[in-house]
């Protein structure tokens, strides 16, 4: 489908669309939308602890496969509080993962908040009692090993009295809620024992000082069994499953691309409404296909401009978007140790599309059984095709292919023409174009 441009795009902005084509797919989208239900949950959490004033923490999980939107929703909680009213009370805090590793670095992420009460640490841990520490000085490096030794040694030999040493920080007047978010926290460790010291005090305020604070952990499917390894029992948190946006909030994140990169006046209302319904079930509304489709929009308007062409093809745009889709599917597939069993995945696929039912524990260890008779060996299959992404474990215990083509490109036995074929239908079916 050819749509013909209403006026072209001066430099600048050609300039302002390669930015965005060479965006990185971990960076947020530019625009957001959804996710309701697990932003509302945060805030009243937030409500809640703001409510009884206690000391109490809670723990939120968020998992979901590679590219379902995660890390972006981290940015927009954080955006959120920290766009809002100074008086809040809520101070949230982006934690790495390796920082749980060392508990120093993990007081230094806390430490570099704002309206830290640095003369209180200062005359604490320095040696004569009369030094001066302020953000300033941790900002620029070295960190509390070079500016507060005495406290460095004291968290490296009991990372306990990290909640005693925030609590010490605070103004007399401050009690804030701590926003504590982790990205890829399936990768969280023990470190001691069968526990993660850092972690396991997050939940019922037994051994924080009287801290407020919600731990709010994203990672992929996994990450619920990695947080009770580390002591975050189910029972002590929330669980959420991502899967993709809506096709309304897809549809409003393409439309809302299309402003903000200014490309709206090169089409009609009516054109734009057809490129983004066709971009967002090309994508099955998943936020990272949708991302990688909008860049080929991006790329194929920017490639018209150059060659003088009055027109996008919009074909071409759906086509080049499939070919990046399947070349993911097939990067995630081919994954060290699944190989062999490629065609048991391709087979519960294909079983799956033709029985429409739950993919049980059992159907999926019978398929890998075939060719493995320890029930340890299969556990760590299926493991890993949750970890990768290819397979997500509901809370009930039953499997789901994540992303509909994905379960396509499987059942078709990885036939890339067909897998095509089938997304194009698909267009041409939901827009009538």
């Amino acid at each position: 489908m050819q749509i013909k441009f209403l006026s072209r795009l001066r430099e600048d902005e050609l300039e302002q669309t390669h930015s965005y084509l060479t965006r990185n797919e971990r960076l947020p989208l530019i625009v957001f939308e959804g996710r309701l239900d697990e932003r509302a949950h945060i805030k009243d959490q937030i409500a809640a602890v703001q409510k009884s004033g206690k000391p109490i923490c809670s723990t939120v999980v968020i998992e979901g496969a590679p590219g379902a939107g995660k890390t972006s929703l981290l940015n927009q909680i954080e955006k959120e509080n920290l766009d809002g009213p100074i008086n809040s009370g809520v101070i949230p805090i982006m934690m790495e993962v390796e920082v749980f590793n060392d508990p120093v670095l993990f007081l230094e992420k806390f430490l570099l908040h704002r309206e830290v009460n640095f003369e209180a640490l200062s005359k604490s841990y320095t040696q004569d009692g009369k030094g001066k520490v302020d953000l300033k000085l941790l900002e620029l490096g070295g960190g509390i090993q070079s500016h507060l030794p005495a406290l460095d040694t004291q968290i490296r030999e009991s990372p306990g009295r990290i909640w005693n040493v925030i609590r010490q920080s605070l103004y007399p007047s401050d009690d804030p809620i701590f926003l504590l978010m982790v990205d890829e926290a399936q990768r969280i460790e023990p470190n001691s024992g069968s526990k993660n010291t850092l972690v396991s005090n997050l939940h019922g305020a037994v051994d924080t000082s009287g801290l407020k604070i919600i731990g709010v952990f994203a990672g992929l499917s996994d990450t619920g069994k990695c947080l009770e390894q580390v002591g975050i029992t189910r029972r002590s948190r929330e669980d959420f499953m991502l899967s993709s946006l809506s096709h309304e909030e897809g549809r409003q994140v393409c439309t809302a691309t299309i402003e903000k990169l200014g490309l709206e006046k090169l089409f009609t209302p009516s054109q734009i409404d057809h490129i983004a319904h066709s971009l967002d079930i090309a994508s099955d509304s998943w936020p990272r296909h949708l991302h990688r489709y909008l860049q080929t929009l991006v790329k194929e308007v920017a490639n018209s401009h150059l060659k003088g062409t009055s027109y996008l093809d919009l074909n071409q745009v759906l086509d080049e978007g499939h070919a990046i889709r399947i070349q993911y599917y097939q990067t995630r597939l081919q994954v060290k140790g699944q190989r062999q069993f490629d065609k048991e995945l391709n087979q519960i696929a294909k079983d799956h599309q033709t029985e429409g039912k739950k993919i049980t524990y059992e159907k999926l260890s019978g398929c890998f059984f075939e060719k493995v008779t320890n029930l340890k060996e299969v556990e760590e299959i299926i493991d890993s095709y949750v970890h990768n992404g290819i397979l997500d474990e509901l809370l009930d215990g039953s499997y789901v292919f994540p992303i509909p083509s994905l379960e396509t490109f499987l059942a078709s036995g990885r036939d890339v023409d067909k897998t095509k074929e089938m997304l194009r239908s698909k267009v041409r079916e939901a827009t009538g174009g």
